[in-house]
This record gives structure tokens, C-alpha cells and sequence, in this order.
């Protein structure tokens, strides 16, 4: 059969053989057109070889090197579909074609009619990515400086100092909500004298809220930090700084309210529809008791749980995720030690009906998120909320598939416990296999207490130890009339 090589290049008017081969590989290289609308090019079959970078070659290119694979002949459409149209050797065209029927050919000319609108097209898309880009980039820097007014680092704010001197004296206001934890929420201000830069904060129920005194230093300006509050004093600092920029607000200018109302709706969400199912660790607060949330800390790579109720002493309380893992991990081997197969107990395992129930719960919170974020995607503990419940989605489908023991790699651990223990040191458990395992987690400030499933008194223990003591039994039962048959021939 005919074969002809694909160059690649811009085509002229001349309608030569090599010309027509050129236009050729254009269109059915191009990567603005969809496998689909091939038609019955997508069927044909070329010949390539690929190197170990990806990038393909015709097999009598001089181009394709020593370390190429063996040729090898496929469709155009798995040819595409491995992306190596995106890859092509631009010398050869990366693979050699048959000749093409009248047919085949007359496809390939109104395949070409369509790619001048799609280049226009894509040329367009370019241009407004680089655009929006660009004015991300500038909106990022004011937001960047008026973080920088708002946390009041005097040592940062010689540049912005110096722009503020020609700006007109006066205070202005914005209206918020108390910051003060969860208790208060009354009517609040915020001021911002743009000469100064100097920001202030007022609740109108009480004028000590948003302020806290840690030991015997000076009170703390906590109102800075409570996002909902920071994000206002934001929107009213980078208006003024960007002297007529437009980006910050074509940007963040509905980032507070768009704050507000996608915790609001996530709020709503979970009130009226609990979660029917945790498939992460239950760690509990020792000074209040309140669930302590999984953060990365900023600046650190570290992950630690962290209660977010100030205690009576002035502190917040958080422990470092290592720590509670290393405490969760020595006591689960201490509760499966010669008994790895309780680790497979079928109550551990969640229902299919729970997990069904479960998919559902997070694609629906996914798409309220989804629906009401708008500009504040940019916050650090929202986008790693949506990060996580997708995390969780691909878990749960997962577990769907596999099982739960297999995904949290109980079924090895139970196999070859020592292994798992001697080859990870005491990190033996995922963090899933840690949830099925655990009930409670308590964090104190000087020590870690860890509650299983299996402990002594709980149900599945129970379970578990009477079948334990049935084959005990059973077994002492056999050994018994052993000896006695052994005794009898004795006597």
C-alpha cells in the first residue's frame, strides 16, 4: 500500500503533491478539531514510532534517533487520542499515511474550511486569557498592599506612606459584623483615614470585641483576622490605594459578599442535611471538648488539628497532626496485636446505602459551592474545603469500587501486620484506616487519648472476643478428647 509522510508547515496556494500532503497533516494533526468531526478519516491507519520524550516520528525519519521504539501502525483516533498529534516531529509530521480515497480527500478539504474560524477563534481565547491574567496580576499586588495596610507593619508601609501623602484627609466607614466568635455578630465599624492609614474597628454592642489581651502584653487587635471583617476592611483600603485602577474591583470588588453568602449557604447546607458519614479522624478538643479542624499551617508545611474557641487561659490549642497520628497508630497496634483480622470486623465497614447517601451529600455541596463562590475562590481555607470535598467524592467512589478495607489498606495490614509496622515504622495505618478504626481522639494540651472501635466493653469487641473464646473452646474441646483417646490406649 501507499504510504506518504506527514510534513508539517503552512500551506500556499500551489496545489503540489507535497503541498497536499502538508494541508493534509494540518488538518488531521490540529488539535482544534475534535476526533468526532474526522469522520471517516478517523478509521485510517498510520504508521509511527514514538520516543521516550513522546514525541513521534515517521520510520524513515532521520530525526527519530537511536532509542526509538519499534513502529507501530494504529488508528488515527488512538493516534490522536495518545496526544501525539500535540507531539509530532514537525520534519517528518510524526507518522506516514496512506493515500488517501477521493473520498477521504474531499473530507479532509472541508475539515480545512473549518480551522481558519477555529484559529480565529482560539486566537481570541488567547487574548482574553492574557487579558483576565493580567488584570489578576494587578488586582493580586493592590490586594497585597492593602493586606499589608490592614495588618499594620509599619516597616512594610514606607512605599505606601509615601503615595499617601496627596491623598485627601478624612475617615472613611463601612459597615460589618462583630468579629467576636460566634455569641455576638451585632451591627460593627470600620474606619480607614487614608492619609495615616490608619485602620480601626468598633462593635456597637460592646467596644472590648475584636480585642484580646494575651497575658500581660498589650491588648491584640484580633478583628484583623476574622475573615469575614478583614475581607470588608479590604474593600474598603484597595479602592483608595489603587488610584483609579479598576482591576481590584472588576476582580475582588463582591469578594465579602461572596464570602458571606457561600458560608452562609455551606451553613444552611449542613444543618439541614448532616453528614451521613466521616471517614475522617474524630479528634476533640481536651480543654472544650469542640471537634478540632485539620489546617495546614501558613508558612509551614506541617498539618496540625486546631480548636478555634479561645480558652479560659487566653490560648488556642492545636497539636500537630504527626503527634496525634503517632498516639493513634502505637495504640491500634497495641489493640490488634495478634489479632490483625479484627482490623477486617464487617461493622467497621460503611454500608453501601450510607455510601450511596454520601456521594450524594457531596456532589450536592459541591455544586452550592461551586454556585456561590464567585471572588472569594482566592480564600486559603475556602479552596481548601472545595479541595477536600473532592478529595472525599473520589475516596467515597472509590470505596464504592474496591471496598473499604482494600482502599484503606486494612486487608495488607491484617495479611502481614509486621511487615506493615516494620517497613513504615509506626505510621501502619492511612489516614482512612485510622477513621474506621478509631471512635475519639481526645487532644490535651500535654498528651493525646485515643478511643477505638475494638476496646474492651464496645459491641464489636464483644463480637469479636466470644468468637474468639467459641474456638478456644472448641479447640481445647478436640485437645481434650485427644488425650483421652491417647489415655485410653495407655490403659
Amino acid at each position: 500500500m501507499d504510504v506518504m509522510t506527514l510534513p508539517r508547515g503552512s500551506v500556499t496556494g500551489d496545489r503540489s503533491a507535497e503541498e497536499v500532503s502538508r494541508r493534509t497533516a494540518d488538518v488531521l494533526l490540529s488539535p482544534l478539531l475534535l476526533n468526532e468531526e474526522l469522520g471517516s478519516l478517523a478509521q485510517i491507519h498510520i504508521t509511527y514510532l514514538a520516543k521516550l520524550n513522546g514525541r513521534s516520528h515517521s520510520p524513515s525519519c532521520p530525526q527519530r534517533g537511536k532509542h526509538a521504539g519499534d513502529p507501530v501502525t494504529v488508528s488515527l483516533t488512538a493516534f490522536r487520542a495518545d496526544l501525539h498529534h500535540q507531539r509530532a516531529c514537525r520534519t517528518c509530521g510524526g507518522a506516514e499515511l496512506p493515500e488517501l480515497s477521493p473520498h477521504q480527500r474531499a473530507e479532509a478539504d472541508r475539515l480545512e474550511r473549518l480551522l481558519p474560524g477555529r484559529e480565529e477563534e482560539a486566537r481570541r481565547r488567547a487574548e482574553a486569557e492574557r487579558a483576565v491574567a493580567t488584570r489578576v496580576r494587578a488586582a493580586d499586588a493592590i490586594d497585597e498592599r492593602a493586606h499589608r495596610i490592614l495588618v499594620g507593619r509599619n516597616w512594610a508601609l514606607a512605599d505606601e506612606q509615601r503615595r499617601a501623602g496627596g491623598r485627601p484627609a478624612g475617615v472613611l466607614t463601612a459597615g460589618t459584623s462583630c468579629s467576636e466568635g460566634a455569641g455576638c455578630g451585632a451591627e460593627a465599624q470600620l474606619f480607614f483615614e487614608p492619609r495615616t492609614l490608619e485602620v480601626g474597628f468598633r462593635c456597637e454592642a460592646d467596644p472590648a470585641h475584636g480585642w484580646h489581651a494575651f497575658g500581660e502584653g498589650e491588648p491584640m487587635e484580633t478583628w484583623r483576622f476574622a475573615d469575614h471583617v478583614k475581607y470588608d476592611a479590604l474593600a474598603l483600603i484597595a479602592p483608595v490605594i489603587a488610584d483609579g485602577d479598576e482591576s481590584w474591583i472588576q476582580v475582588y470588588g463582591t469578594r465579602a459578599q461572596d464570602h458571606r453568602t457561600v458560608t452562609a449557604k455551606l451553613s444552611a447546607f449542613d444543618e439541614a442535611n448532616p453528614q451521613p458519614l466521616e471517614l475522617v479522624l474524630n479528634v476533640r478538643c481536651g480543654l472544650c471538648d469542640q471537634l478540632m479542624a485539620l489546617h495546614e499551617w501558613k508558612g509551614r508545611s506541617e498539618m496540625a488539628y486546631a480548636c478555634e474557641h479561645r480558652h479560659a487561659d487566653g490560648r488556642y490549642h492545636h497539636t500537630d497532626k504527626e503527634t496525634v497520628d503517632d498516639a493513634v497508630d502505637r495504640m491500634l497496634i497495641r489493640r490488634l496485636d495478634d489479632r490483625s483480622h479484627w482490623a477486617l470486623a464487617p461493622e467497621l465497614a460503611p454500608a453501601p446505602e450510607v455510601l450511596a447517601t454520601y456521594v450524594v451529600h457531596l456532589v450536592a455541596k459541591l455544586e452550592i459551592y461551586d454556585a456561590h463562590i464567585g471572588a472569594a475562590k482566592a480564600d486559603r481555607l475556602l479552596s481548601g474545603l472545595r479541595a477536600r470535598l473532592s478529595a472525599q467524592l473520589g475516596q467515597v467512589r472509590e470505596i464504592q469500587e474496591h471496598g473499604a478495607f482494600v482502599v484503606a489498606g486494612l486487608d495488607a495490614f491484617a495479611r502481614n501486620p509486621w511487615r506493615s509496622v516494620s517497613t513504615r515504622g509506626l505510621q501502619s495505618f492511612t489516614d482512612l484506616g485510622r477513621a474506621i478504626l478509631v471512635e475519639r481522639v481526645i487532644c490535651h494540651r500535654e498528651h493525646v487519648q485515643v478511643s477505638t472501635r475494638i476496646d474492651r466493653g464496645t459491641s464489636i469487641h464483644r463480637r469479636l472476643r466470644a468468637e474468639e473464646l467459641r474456638e478456644e473452646i472448641a479447640a481445647t474441646r478436640e485437645e481434650l478428647r485427644n488425650l483421652e483417646v491417647e489415655l485410653a490406649g495407655l490403659e
